[in-house]
């Protein structure tokens, strides 16, 4: 549990066999990983970074003793508060370890300081035996009122996940352009068996295929000035893609962590590995690309009154000028209207744009187009 790349490896290998892996949940989970079933595995406390062994393990027996935990402060009461300060209770929630204990991570983290502070206020009315002989939670007047605030945006949670547990486990960050790329790529990381030919005869080596791919940068190995090694990660696997002397002079830059590319080269199978790599010929940064090439963005709202106009006009300012045409495609009651603007009042087709816009109440739908680059 110590070792991220291995835990990343046994969970693509789990996924490969179709296993279903539980995210880890204080109500459910041990302090090591569980099979939960035939078909399921459950995340193991003890594998969230910066909860010691000893946190987790009077989690697990607080639970078996009194029963599942309701909500954060009955979590927090129950559990001794020494062991159970801040810095344990924000890697839990940004693990998702809490989520079945409040609406969401970002009302949790919010309401936690009022949390901590009745937490203390029980500790002390049981010392002075305010509280009932049983020591019920219930019998005392403190409440916490629940915070309705909006769910954290996915790359924030996924972030948070990230430093928690090592990487992303309830999403990945190209959820949110997974429409935009899967018209330029050739396929996802996972399913390169599909995209290799098969050789003339049986036995015979696969021929290598030139293929797009697009995904995360996770990590980067460099070799001298002539050669680098990058793993990416797009949710569905991972590949190894090297770029050596020319590739590497042309987009080295590209290669930081956590950068979306998209990249043109020649797929192969790994004899050394017995999975497959990438040699790149060309690569494009993906929010780069949006800007540069992106032909449309199309908005489609269900109006809700003036202030969702007012929103959507406040995020499309934030973005201009572009070069990016708009075109709104408008649901009113019993009918539909369409209106587009061209480019010299457009925006900057960021990714971030569109998840801001997909935010936004009344707004059903939102779409990029792109050119591919080497369209010209």
């Amino acid at each position: 549990m110590d070792n991220t790349d291995k835990v990343v490896n046994f969970l693509e290998e789990s996924r490969r066999l179709g296993l279903r892996v539980d995210p880890p949940d204080v109500n459910c989970s041990d302090y090591l990983f569980r099979a939960d079933d035939p078909r399921s595995i459950r995340y193991g406390l003890g594998a969230i970074k910066g909860v010691g062994q000893a946190v987790c393990q009077a989690i697990v027996a607080e639970r078996g003793r009194a029963g599942p935990y309701r909500d954060l402060l009955d979590f927090c009461s129950r559990l001794d508060s020494g062991r159970l300060n801040r810095r344990v209770l924000d890697a839990l929630i940004q693990a998702g370890a809490l989520d079945g204990l409040g609406s969401n991570r970002a009302s949790m983290s919010q309401q936690l300081p009022d949390v901590l502070r009745a937490t203390e206020q029980l500790a002390r009315e049981r010392e002075a035996g305010q509280v009932s002989l049983f020591g019920s939670v219930e019998s005392s007047p403190i409440r916490i009122e629940p915070v309705s605030i909006p769910e954290w945006p996915l790359d924030q949670r996924l972030n948070a996940e990230r430093e928690t547990l090592g990487h992303y486990l309830s999403g990945h960050p190209l959820d949110t352009c997974r429409d935009i790329l899967s018209g330029l790529v050739s396929g996802h990381l996972g399913e390169l068996e599909r995209l290799l030919p098969s050789g003339e005869r049986w036995g015979e080596r696969r021929r290598d295929a030139t293929i797009i791919l697009a995904g995360l940068v996770c990590a980067v190995r460099r070799r001298g000035d002539s050669t680098a090694f990058a793993q990416i990660d797009d949710g569905h696997g991972r590949v190894e893609c090297g770029f050596f002397r020319d590739a590497l002079s042309q987009y080295g830059e590209l290669l930081g962590r956590d950068r979306i590319l998209v990249i043109e080269g020649s797929l192969s199978e790994d004899s050394f590995s017995g999975g497959y790599s990438l040699r790149a010929r060309h690569a494009w940064d993906f929010h780069r690309l949006c800007v540069d090439h992106g032909t449309r963005l199309l908005i489609d709202l269900h109006a809700q009154g003036i202030e969702t106009i007012k929103a959507i006009d406040a995020v499309l300012r934030r973005y201009r000028p572009g070069a990016t045409p708009i075109r709104f495609e408008l649901g009113l009651v019993g009918t539909r209207g369409r209106i587009d603007i061209d480019a010299r009042h457009g925006v900057r087709s960021d990714p971030l744009l569109l998840s801001e816009l997909r935010a936004v109440a009344g707004v059903r739908r939102v779409e990029l187009s792109l050119r591919p680059p080497w369209q010209g």
